[in-house]
């Protein structure tokens, strides 16, 4: 892991440099990225430079306001989809500066309900097990 990104905590905060603000990249995640789901939760990933050097992921998380009409319900699930990507993030984090690869996404909750944080949790490691499948990242060679 890079020291100036991660000095703390083992990795484990979620920073401002790891949020995703950039419009530009945020459109074009939504128009060219590739999407990877596992119900209640949808990834749309795309592989691009970062504005931010040294953080090889930028995050940005989303809740529907058609299925959750109160601003409340919206925050609290965005809130517990950031924790358990904050708890889950480093095997990402290590095969992406393996590969010296930077990474945008959009992460999403299309459930109706308000989730609970194991099947969160439960469906997020699926998730990324399957963001891994898609960028090839657990048995693609090693970038030099």
């Amino acid at each position: 892991m890079t020291s100036e990104v991660l000095p703390y905590r083992l990795g484990q905060a979620f920073g401002k440099t790891e949020k995703l603000n950039s419009e530009k990249i945020i459109a074009g995640l939504f128009q060219f990225g590739v999407f990877v789901s596992k119900y209640p939760l949808r990834a749309n990933l795309m592989l691009t430079s970062l504005p931010v050097a040294g953080v090889p992921v930028q995050v940005v998380f989303t809740a529907s306001k058609r299925k959750f009409k109160r601003a409340v319900d919206r925050n609290f699930v965005k809130r517990r989809l950031r924790e358990v990507y904050r708890k889950n993030k480093l095997p990402l984090y290590e095969a992406l500066e393996r590969k010296g690869l930077t990474l945008a996404v959009a992460i999403m909750y299309v459930g109706a309900e308000l989730p609970t944080m194991p099947q969160l949790e439960k469906a997020y490691l699926i998730l990324l097990k399957k963001m891994f499948d898609v960028l090839e990242l657990s048995n693609a060679p090693e970038k030099e």
